[in-house]
């Protein structure tokens, strides 16, 4: 069983997909099977089951594997797969886009750190910085005949494969994206968490990494962390102002103390 979190997580995601499968196909058949022709697999099927907490490892695993089969790109992740070819009323609004356009098979930005946060759950910090640079607005500088967006931020959506304009940004500043970006970015690759006990640190980096330095001001205190990559896996050792600490749960420090010093090596 999940924490009360994670159920809570599920059944709303499983409500929503219910709801809205049931909203958009008033036949109640199948989406996102292996049995429709078109809309066989969706990334938000794959990446909150992971989040959630739902999925057991092996199926967590099953899942980010047949996303980045079926769902991802050079320009990013897209939200569905194969794209619908023409309006299906009994479907709904997702068919009035041509097949690689907004929801219909586009690259979605919105949903790419869902799985970038997937990837992390499993330990896969190489995917999940490839995801996240996939979509970096930063990185588009040499493409942007293709591109045609600022490179300084998101766009909703990115024409995907399917669609002769595949790289195309398209509806620049309209997106959630970054919010979440920074969240899925911060608090999952960098593993530098709030929670209730204290300043979480579990960080999930590329094995290329030799680590990273990053400052956190949490509950008035300023953390100065140093993480440091001494071998191949995810987990850490810490070290608070020289002490060993176990666990990866950094405790808040005397009331008087304004600046803690953290040494985590990642192996």
């Amino acid at each position: 069983m999940g924490t009360p979190l994670q159920i809570r997580l599920g059944l709303l995601a499983l409500a929503a997909c219910c709801t809205t499968a049931a909203a958009q196909n008033v036949r109640i058949t199948p989406l996102g099977s292996h049995a429709n022709l078109q809309g066989k697999i969706y990334a938000n099927g794959q990446s909150w089951p992971v989040i959630s907490g739902f999925a057991t490892p092996e199926r967590a695993v099953t899942a980010l594997d047949s996303l980045r089969r079926w769902l991802n790109t050079p320009n990013g992740i897209k939200l569905s797969a194969p794209g619908f070819d023409g309006f299906d009323p009994t479907v709904g609004g997702i068919t009035t886009y041509p097949p690689g356009a907004k929801e219909n098979g586009g690259i979605f930005l919105h949903a790419n750190p869902w799985v970038i946060i997937a990837e992390t759950l499993v330990g896969r910090g190489d995917r999940a910085y490839e995801y996240f640079s996939q979509i970096n607005p930063a990185a588009k500088n040499d493409r942007l005949d293709e591109y045609e967006c600022e490179p300084y931020v998101y766009p909703q959506n990115i024409l995907g494969d399917e669609h002769p304009q595949f790289g195309l940004a398209r509806n620049s500043w309209l997106s959630g994206t970054a919010s979440w970006m920074y969240q899925a970015a911060t608090q999952y690759v960098l593993g530098i968490q709030p929670t209730y006990r204290g300043l979480k640190l579990a960080p999930v980096i590329p094995e290329s990494w030799p680590g990273f330095k990053a400052t956190r001001i949490f509950r008035g205190v300023t953390y100065r962390i140093t993480v440091r990559r001494a071998g191949p896996g995810n987990n850490v050792a810490l070290r608070v102002d020289g002490q060993p600490v176990s666990g990866n749960i950094i405790p808040h420090p005397a009331a008087d103390r304004a600046e803690v010093q953290v040494e985590a090596i990642v192996e």
